[in-house]
């Protein structure tokens, strides 16, 4: 199962742990200044680490080159979280590991020559570490890395520079949205190193009240301690999430629109990618607070729904292009699972 099927997604504030480990290697300048036989080297060298190394990993990883696939199959693994924003739009060649059941995968000449990110369903930051820190530790059995005994792990961006570890945990807070409280809520934990960003991470929006909550930097504290801060923050935030919530009962304009959003999901015919998201917040609200019946629940949490209904999901699967057929073949999909 991938870790965005998983069910208990729809009982959670928390939809996912996430742990980036950014690494580069030794004797090879940043990937601003590479050129392509060294990216060539770079993915040749990674590649033999995970299927060809001492500890030897090849039966849980897929090998993608991103430059021979078609474009919407990329735009595809981006919704999907399996690559970054840096990675779909920078030029050089790269490639990706891709554990088969997605939870954990190796972007090759991104920022970092390396980026390895691990990604668990709901609170598991834990057990999201453990696994990058595996990997990590395998490709380190063939590689040397660019590690310096006073700063650490040397990457591209001077935030990464230490560990190279970026802790971060994507929750549902579309109250706090709605409140207008995202804002304080970002200068608040700045002040602890910490930051909120939109659905896809840095330099992307947030959509439907889903945020991504990280550190900003690495230098100075070990991977435990940055872990520990990060959840300790995004439990703060939950537990204010949930107050606000708890008082939906009592607010007859909330609730007519969760009902409000149900009938339009449930009988609509045509729908935009941005309506059929925040409609989607407003019943999992509705479904969380059990102001719905619990019974009426989709047997897709309603994440994994929001995903497959995004634009290159839809059109890679149905073969349609153009963005009204888009939107009734998005409706009709909502129709079936609602």
């Amino acid at each position: 199962m991938k870790w965005y099927e998983n069910e208990e997604i729809n009982n959670n504030i928390i939809i996912s742990s996430r742990v980036r480990l950014a690494r580069n290697l030794k004797k090879y300048p940043f990937c601003n200044f590479l050129n392509s036989k060294q990216c060539d080297e770079i993915i040749s060298l990674t590649k033999n680490a995970i299927f060809n190394g001492i500890s030897n990993a090849s039966e849980y990883f897929n090998l993608i080159d991103i430059d021979k696939i078609e474009d919407i199959d990329k735009v595809c693994m981006f919704e999907n979280h399996s690559i970054s924003l840096e990675f779909l739009n920078n030029d050089l060649p790269k490639a990706l590991i891709l554990q088969k059941d997605e939870q954990l995968n190796i972007m090759i000449n991104e920022e970092d020559h390396i980026r390895i990110q691990s990604i668990e369903c709901g609170e598991n930051i834990e057990k999201a570490f453990e696994r990058a820190n595996q990997i990590d530790d395998l490709i380190g059995e063939s590689i040397d890395y660019a590690f310096d005994e006073k700063f650490g792990y040397l990457t591209s961006c001077l935030t990464n520079v230490g560990t190279g570890l970026r802790a971060s945990f994507m929750v549902h807070i579309p109250m706090l949205e709605k409140y207008r409280k995202i804002n304080n809520i970002a200068q608040n934990i700045s002040k602890f190193g910490m930051t909120i960003r939109g659905i896809y991470g840095e330099g992307t929006n947030s959509l439907a009240g889903i945020y991504q909550i990280s550190n900003q930097a690495t230098l100075g504290k070990d991977e435990k301690e940055i872990i520990s801060n990060v959840k300790n923050v995004t439990l703060q935030i939950i537990e204010k999430e949930k107050m606000l919530r708890d008082n939906i009962k009592d607010n007859l304009e909330l609730i007519d629109n969760i009902y409000r959003s149900y009938g339009i999901l449930k009988y609509c015919k045509k729908i935009s990618n941005d309506e059929a998201l925040n409609h989607l917040s407003n019943i999992w609200v509705g479904f969380y607070s059990k102001i719905l019946d619990i019974k009426q629940l989709p047997k897709f949490n309603i994440y994994n729904i929001m995903m497959m209904v995004q634009p290159a999901n839809l059109t890679k699967y149905t073969k349609l292009s153009t963005k009204e057929q888009i939107d009734i073949q998005r409706a009709k999909v909502i129709n079936d699972i609602i």
